[in-house]
Order: structure tokens, then sequence, then C-alpha cells
């Protein structure tokens, strides 16, 4: 009996010591572990501080010595997708019916891709010959030109989306690719887009017999749409009405809040160095100097959700907008998306309203213009 109690507690001794040897492993490793743990810490503070003294120091010495790239990202001409090699002469790989794929001679050595969309009663004749699209601009229908923003093409998938909400309006939709995007032919600029876009306006004036036009810009296709509206109105060739989707004020403000410059927005000079560069190639946009002398109406369209262009710049467009209103100039409206719906900045076409939204701006535009 005492063999086997002693035996019993040899045994427990055993497992105590057992269990003492595992929880002091235990320790060791956690403290093992804390070490690598802090090791790697410091490692990463190390290497996130070579990375901020790489930014803080040679980074902005590089900018200053290339400046060109600051118009070359606003652009954006060479970020397409979904492929960089898509056929865009042929409208229908894109989805689109009765959409016709056409060229306009701006100026020499200047080549425009264009694709014109048929409002969707007229879009039910399918053996209309390509010869026939002119004419029917001619038909009454509300006719549409859209600006599409920077990077991708004319077949950009948000953008065919688009189209296709204005057909079903029974609206035309004529759209181009600006010098230097997409099948287009030159390299953009601030001077060189305008006059694209002023050249597509003045055709589809020609083409359509004079009939009123509504402009739609999306984006950077905003400052287009409202630098060329400012120059139609100049001109006293109006359109009757203008919808800016997701608009920014002027260029200095998109850029320092763009997302891709929020990770160098501390670094010093970096944000002087934007600015600078965008007045040294001459691409501010200047939204909100141009839109104090557009007269016809103005919708704005803007969710509350875009990251790309925060909703406060288009409220900023907006304000300057309605400053400049009189009794001798349209109205101006913003319609503000809210957050959740999830729109963010290209997605708005989406939104149920939408269509009542549209029409009721284009019947106010109509019923002030028989005025």
């Amino acid at each position: 009996m005492e063999a086997k109690t002693s035996s019993l507690e040899q045994t427990t001794e055993t497992k105590k010591e057992k269990d003492d040897d595992s929880k002091a492993y235990q320790r060791k490793a956690k403290i093992v572990a804390l070490r690598e743990g802090l090791v790697r810490c410091i490692l990463h503070f190390k290497v996130a501080g070579f990375i901020l003294f790489l930014a803080c120091v040679p980074l902005p010495i590089f900018l200053k010595a290339n400046s060109w790239l600051v118009p070359k990202l606003i652009f954006s001409t060479i970020v397409r997708w979904p492929a960089p090699f898509v056929n865009l002469s042929c409208p229908s790989d894109f989805g689109l019916n009765a959409t016709r794929n056409f060229y306009m001679d701006v100026e020499d050595g200047i080549r425009v891709g264009a694709w014109h969309t048929l409002p969707a009663t007229l879009a039910e004749e399918s053996d209309l010959p390509w010869d026939a699209y002119e004419d029917t601009l001619k038909s009454g229908k509300t006719i549409f030109l859209y600006l599409h923003g920077n990077s991708d093409t004319r077949g950009g998938h948000h953008r065919v989306q688009l189209y296709k909400f204005l057909s079903k309006l029974d609206a035309h939709v004529l759209t181009i690719d600006y010098r230097g995007y997409g099948d287009s032919t030159g390299s953009p600029s601030v001077e060189g887009v305008v006059k694209d876009a002023h050249f597509a306006y003045k055709w589809l004036k020609e083409k359509s017999g004079g009939a009123p036009i509504f402009l739609w810009g999306h984006s950077l296709g905003t400052a287009i749409t409202t630098k060329l509206a400012h120059k139609l109105c100049a001109e006293d060739d109006h359109p009757i009405g203008v919808i800016l989707e997701s608009p920014f004020n002027n260029m200095v403000d998109a850029a320092h809040h763009h997302p891709f410059v929020y990770p160098f927005r501390m670094v010093p000079g970096f944000l002087e160095y934007i600015t600078e560069s965008i007045a040294e190639h001459e691409v501010n946009f200047s939204s909100d100097h141009y839109i104090t002398e557009v007269t016809p109406h103005i919708l704005i369209l803007h969710a509350e959700d875009d990251l790309v262009v925060p909703f406060h710049l288009g409220h900023k467009l907006y304000q300057q907008a309605k400053k400049s209103r009189s009794k001798h100039t349209g109205g101006v409206e913003l319609v503000a998306f809210q957050g959740h719906h999830g729109y963010g900045h290209k997605h708005i076409c989406k939104a149920p309203e939408l269509p009542d939204i549209v029409m009721n701006f284009v019947e106010k535009a109509y019923a002030d213009a028989r005025k």
C-alpha cells in the first residue's frame, strides 16, 4: 500500500514537473515571439522611414525635373480597360445595337473616332442603312453630345451603360474619343480636346438642321463640357441644357483631393509641385470660372460616396454657378445621391430615379426655350 502511494506521488511529481516545463517553454516561446514581433516592428519602422526619406528628398526633386508627367496623368490616355486593343470600329462588340461608328476630321492630322447611338424607337429599325443615320438626327428626337472623362475609351463599360440609358429615353447619343484617346489620332491638350468637342457639336447642329442639343459630361468630361458651353455661349450658339456628372470646380482642387495624391500630401512641396505643374502646362480646367458665363439650364449629378472626385468639389461648382444665375439665364440644380447606394464615381446611371430626373430637366429646358 505504501509502495503504491509512493509510486502515485512520484507520478504526480513527474506530471507537475512536466507541466512546469511546459509552462516555462510557453513563457519562453511568448518572449521569443514578442522579441521577434518587436524586431519586425522596428524593421517596418526603418523601411517606412526610408520610404519617407525617399519621398521627402528625391521624389520632389524628380518631379520638379519632370513636370510633364502631370498633364500625362490628368489625361491618362494610356490607361485602357478591359483591353488596350479592342476594336472600337465595331460598337456591337460592346453590346451596343443600332450604333454607327465613324470618324471626324477635325483638322490636319487629327481624326476623331465617334459613335452615334439611335433612340430606342428608331433602333427598332434594325435594317437601317449606315448612310441613313445622319438623316435620323432631323427626326425631332432629343440629342445628347456625351463627353467622357479621362482614361479608357468611348467603349468603357460605364459609358456604354449611359448610352443605353439615354437611348431608352428615346434620345440620340453622339460620343467621341478626343485626340489621343481610343483610335483617335494626335495627343490631348486642353485646347485640343475642347476643339474636338466643339467640332462634334457643330457637326450635330449641321446634320440635325439646327436642332437643340444637350451636353452631358462626366468627370474630366465635365470640365471639357463647361469650357465648350462657355465657348458656345460666347458664339451665341449655346446648347439647350448642360448635365455635369461627378464634376469638380478646378483641376488644382481635383488633383489635391485625388486618391492617388493622398499618400504624398504630407511630402513637403508636393502639393505646390502639383499646382505649379498644372499652371505651367495650362491644364487647370477652371470650370468654376467658365460656368459663370454658361447661360443654359445646368443639372449637376454627384454621388456622396464618390472617392475620385469628392462630392464637396461638385458642390463648390454648384455654388459658383448659382451665384451667376439671373433672370436672363437658366436655372442650376444639384442632385445628390446618398452614399449608401454605392454609385461612387461611375454608376449614377444605375439610380432608379435618374430617368425622371433627366426627363424633368429636359422638359424644363424645352419649355423655357419655347418662351
